[in-house]
């Protein structure tokens, strides 16, 4: 349908045509006539739209590939020029289809691959190792951003070692008014490094676990009110160490919780009710699989860490690495599995073991239409 006949269609009805049009051929279109570019850049339409996205997997190496596990399709394009000076990407958080990137550099940036559109961030200070990172809004002002730093620190320094909490700085920054502010706050916790963080309806959420205590649980930042507070303070399920734990955003109002067993490799999916105002009353067991056929998702240090999502048919996407069997490479897979099969399974690439840590296998990513945020936006 071109621009001439949908002009034809009433404008509610072509607008719910266009939202369900996926990002790359919208993109395509916003020259096709003024009143699409217009459609394309109301911040009503950018939001409906990413509303209904499914879920792609987003890998950086030296290309960007965009990866849409549901039909098979993958994207390739380059990073930034002025990533290439900057070093190596040491980590990403994703929120709205913005990417907040920590280089190993110290540098630090915003960016929308799909827009082409980036925007650095000067860092109060550039050090980045045993740092935790985090991306959201202000939920009186959707497109009130601000960035999130603190220091992680486990359970070892001799200032908390009779009452379990620290003090560790924690750095916020906020786009519209192009600035940071630092505060300490008394911590009895601490995030699981290896375990990626999920930004869910404005707010942060880790897998974190208590420095005095053997149990993990879901940490919360709420962006809103600058504070960390306690999603659920126990999981659905008995955690070993071994285990394997992976935090995702789900359908856009709940978080899901991919557990699996060292012991019985059984892979279970995990999801609680509606997520509001960071609180949530129980999880719900949505999947379970225990066919033996499952990919071992290894929590190593040399094995980059698996990201997982629901896709709208139910099914669960999973990136992993997997060893080869010369014990030197790992394949990068993404498997597509049902609660009776393994629907599919794509190798994306091989590398050196070791080579992507502590890079996560992939993330979980939404192209969108967002654009990244500037210091002149006005609230709406």
């Amino acid at each position: 349908m071109d621009s001439k006949e949908c002009s034809l269609l009433p404008s509610e009805l072509c607008e719910e045509i266009l939202c369900r049009v996926p990002t790359k051929s919208l993109i395509r279109l916003k020259l096709t006539c003024k009143r699409w570019l217009a459609l394309f850049q109301d911040k009503r339409f950018i939001y409906k739209h990413l509303a209904l996205l499914q879920e792609h997997i987003i890998r950086t190496n030296h290309m960007v590939k965009i990866i849409n596990p549901v039909i098979g399709a993958c994207s390739s394009l380059s990073l930034p020029n002025e990533f290439q000076v900057r070093g190596d990407i040491y980590t990403m958080v994703h929120c709205d289809g913005l990417l907040l990137c920590i280089f190993e550099s110290g540098s630090m940036a915003v960016w929308n691959p799909c827009l082409n559109q980036l925007r650095w961030i000067k860092p109060l200070t550039s050090s980045y190792k045993g740092c935790c990172y985090g991306i959201g809004y202000d939920c009186l002002s959707r497109d009130n951003y601000k960035i999130l730093k603190f220091v992680n620190g486990a359970f070892t320094k001799n200032e908390y070692a009779n009452t379990g909490s620290y003090k560790p700085e924690v750095d916020i920054y906020e786009f519209k008014s192009n600035s940071w502010k630092t505060f300490k706050v008394s911590l009895d916790w601490h995030v699981v490094t290896h375990c990626k963080g999920a930004s869910l309806k404005g707010n942060m959420y880790w897998i974190s676990k208590w420095n005095r205590k053997p149990d993990i649980f879901i940490q919360s930042f709420n962006f809103s009110t600058e504070t960390f507070e306690p999603l659920c303070t126990t999981l659905p399920f008995e955690y070993r160490v071994c285990d394997v734990v992976a935090l995702s955003a789900f359908r856009g109002d709940n978080l899901s919780l991919l557990h699996q067993s060292k012991e019985t490799s059984k892979i279970e999916v995990w999801v609680t009710n509606k997520v509001k105002n960071g609180v949530s009353i129980s999880w719900t067991k949505f999947f379970i699989v225990t066919r033996s056929d499952l990919p071992v998702l290894v929590a190593s240090e040399n094995i980059s860490y698996p990201v997982h999502f629901i896709d709208k048919n139910n099914r669960i996407v999973v990136c992993c690495e997997e060893v080869l069997a010369d014990r030197r490479n790992v394949a990068v897979n993404i498997y597509v599995i049902g609660e009776d099969e393994i629907k599919s399974q794509d190798e994306i690439e091989q590398h050196q073991i070791g080579f992507s840590w502590p890079y996560i296998s992939g993330y979980a990513y939404l192209p969108s239409l967002v654009p990244v945020p500037s210091s002149e936006d006005k609230p709406e």
